[in-house]
């Protein structure tokens, strides 16, 4: 929806300020640094041109992405404009005065009313697949959450469930490794390699699975529930089963084919070679920050469940009418007078359906029906949360810009010392140096400096994947609102009223409807969500029914109103006939008073110029003097 300026305010306060305000933060400082690395290229432009082309790269990466989180962060802490028509409709909104909305929804009209009618929510939809329910297991409120927090927690818990049937594969097959290769001929070596092996690939796999997350808030995320199959976890187990047998018959078939001096000099180089791999510390490093951020995650997912009340109830009313008026009232009154007195902010209300064949309903006992739901504008609703999700939030936040900051000074720092080992490496090739004295002087630096980066690349996609689950609960916003569902059928009967003094003389004649109906009414007082985003389209997102509560007072108040507006119009018809009624009362005693007298002429009830006339129609007949009654003692 388009922004539309408006004097009266909707109040939906920004969500977004403290975690912009944190990741400006961390902007500001990348491109303190950028900058600073960049000023280095002048002076080092006469003393070591190939390191200020690597002052130039990383420098430059530094301040673009200093500039991209300034820009977001800036642009999260700014003002939240928002259109007059926020939030997004529930369905399709079949108003006169409705915007064209472009979010997709999640429900129907017909969908609606069996909310209120079942008093159910279909927005609670059963977990799909095995993997679905175990995690409703875990989690038993996460069905009653929205979407896209089902589909991130059970994202959570599949990594958590892959990282634990890996870890258990790592540590199966370490004790298997160390069994087979205890006693052989070059057992030691084996079990070393063969572990080291086991470290490496249980680090890239831990490592892929928790830094790559999609965005949570994407359409998909937010329209569709994730389905896991029995494949996923099935690939895994048989990976954790083969990978540790290959590597292990690898390196049996390797070994087999080194000739003795060689694996004597294996032997006695291992030692030495062992401390170039920090596979232990990034491997702890991956665990530690796995385990916080699964934390993090699960006391939010927790907090959230108990956020909201959830209520599944409806107030119903039914009655039988009977009134002097066209059915077709029934709807326009309620529609254009009742509802639109109910509105909140002086915005239209969302009216979902409004169908109705009143307009052909001319014939006499012709049938009518027709049906109306319409939303209240939804109001945004401050729901109280949790010391929990207040500071695992905030705390999530922080943590995550801290992260990510730590981990590009960790790259910068790993990136600096590259350098250094390419001119070790000259040295010792000159010098034409032994091989411990490589190991020690350029391997081991060699494989810290490699840590260090890898360190930085895992702390920077740890932060991401943080920063991406706590905005998820940042951005979601609650509104309330009333829903109402009204449904009418009946028949018309058609009668045609004459005006006028007498039969003869009626100066105009009108059709009066009457309708016999009976009305089915459901309302509901409801609390829905939807999800925040920051830029040009913020609340053009989904919305979601979360609770739906009675809401007695307001059905009287609508059902009220509108009877009585019935009762007003139709009094208004009973006058008209009374006061025609009391004229044609008159006349007739009139008429009765003058043929007493015999002066009609000076009663006015006949013209002047034609006595004779009159004189003769008089007919001294008793039967004839009988005043014609044109419409009976009944009106």
């Amino acid at each position: 929806m388009a922004f539309e300026y408006g004097t009266q305010k909707l109040n939906i306060r920004n969500p977004f300020r403290f975690e912009g305000l944190v990741r400006s933060v961390r902007g500001l400082v990348l491109t303190a640094i950028g900058v600073y690395l960049l000023l280095q290229i002048q002076p080092l432009l006469s003393t070591d041109k190939t390191q200020a082309w690597v002052n130039l790269v990383i420098g430059g990466l530094f301040v673009i992405g200093g500039f991209k989180a300034l820009g977001v962060g800036l642009f999260q802490v700014m003002r939240f404009f928002v259109g007059r028509a926020a939030p997004a409709s529930l369905t399709g909104n079949v108003a006169r005065e409705a915007v064209q909305e472009k979010e997709p929804t999640l429900y129907t009209a017909r969908s609606i009313h069996n909310m209120l009618m079942s008093k159910s929510n279909p927005t609670f939809t059963e977990p799909q697949g095995w993997f679905a329910r175990a995690v409703h297991s875990v989690f038993p409120g996460l069905i009653v959450t929205p979407w896209p927090i089902r589909n991130m927690a059970k994202t959570l818990v599949m990594k958590i469930t892959r990282s634990l049937i890996a870890l258990c594969a790592f540590l199966i097959a370490s004790l298997v490794v160390m069994m087979v290769f205890s006693g052989t001929a070059g057992g030691e070596a084996g079990s070393v390699v063969v572990s080291l092996v086991f470290q490496v690939v249980l680090l890239v796999y831990l490592g892929l699975i928790w830094v790559k997350l999609g965005n949570p808030l994407t359409r998909q995320n937010m329209t569709k529930l994730h389905t896991y199959s029995s494949g996923g976890l099935a690939l895994v187990v048989i990976g954790a089963i083969v990978v540790p047998v290959l590597v292990a018959q690898g390196w049996i078939a390797l070994w087999s084919e080194l000739s003795p001096g060689n694996r004597a000099e294996f032997v006695e180089l291992l030692p030495v070679l062992e401390p170039v791999f920090y596979t232990g510390t990034l491997l702890t490093l991956t665990l530690v920050c796995a385990a916080i951020l699964a934390a993090i995650a699960v006391l939010m997912i927790r907090a959230r469940i108990r956020m909201v009340e959830i209520k599944a109830s409806s107030s119903e009313k039914n009655n039988s009418w009977r009134y002097d008026l066209h059915p077709r009232q029934i709807f326009t009154t309620l529609r254009d007078l009742v509802l639109m007195g109910k509105r909140e902010q002086e915005l239209p209300n969302r009216m979902y359906l409004d169908e109705n064949d009143t307009g052909q309903a001319n014939r006499d006992n012709e049938q009518f029906n027709g049906d109306l739901i319409t939303e209240i504008q939804p109001v945004v609703e401050d729901m109280p949360e949790s010391v929990v999700m207040r500071y695992s939030r905030i705390g999530g936040t922080v943590l995550a810009q801290i992260l990510m900051l730590l981990g590009a000074v960790l790259f910068w720092l790993g990136a600096q010392s590259v350098l250094p080992h390419i001119d070790t490496w000259r040295q010792l090739v000159s010098q034409s140096a032994g091989i411990e004295t490589v190991v020690s002087q350029l391997l081991v630096p060699v494989g810290a400096t490699a840590a260090t980066l890898l360190a930085g690349l895992l702390l920077m996609g740890f932060g991401r994947t943080l920063d991406r689950i706590c905005h998820m609960f940042w951005a979601e916003i609650f509104f309330r609102s009333r829903i109402f569902d009204f449904h009418c059928e009946g028949t018309v009967m058609r009668a045609t009223h004459f005006r006028g003094a007498d039969r003869h003389s009626a100066s105009s004649e009108q059709d009066v409807f009457t309708f016999d109906a009976t009305y089915f009414a459901l309302a509901a007082d409801t609390v829905s969500s939807t999800f925040a985003v920051s830029g040009q389209y913020n609340l053009e997102q989904p919305r979601y029914v979360l609770s739906m509560s009675p809401c007695d007072g307001f059905m009287e108040s609508v059902m009220g109103d509108l009877e009585q507006q019935f009762r007003q119009r139709n009094e208004e018809i009973q006058n008209e006939k009374r006061s025609d009624r009391e004229q044609r009362l008159d006349y007739i005693r009139q008429e009765q008073e003058a043929r007493r007298t015999g002066d009609m002429t000076a009663q006015g009830l006949v013209l002047p110029q034609q006595p004779a006339l009159d004189s003769e129609m008089v007919s001294p007949n008793a039967e004839r003097e009988k005043i014609a009654r044109w419409e009976g003692d009944n009106d």
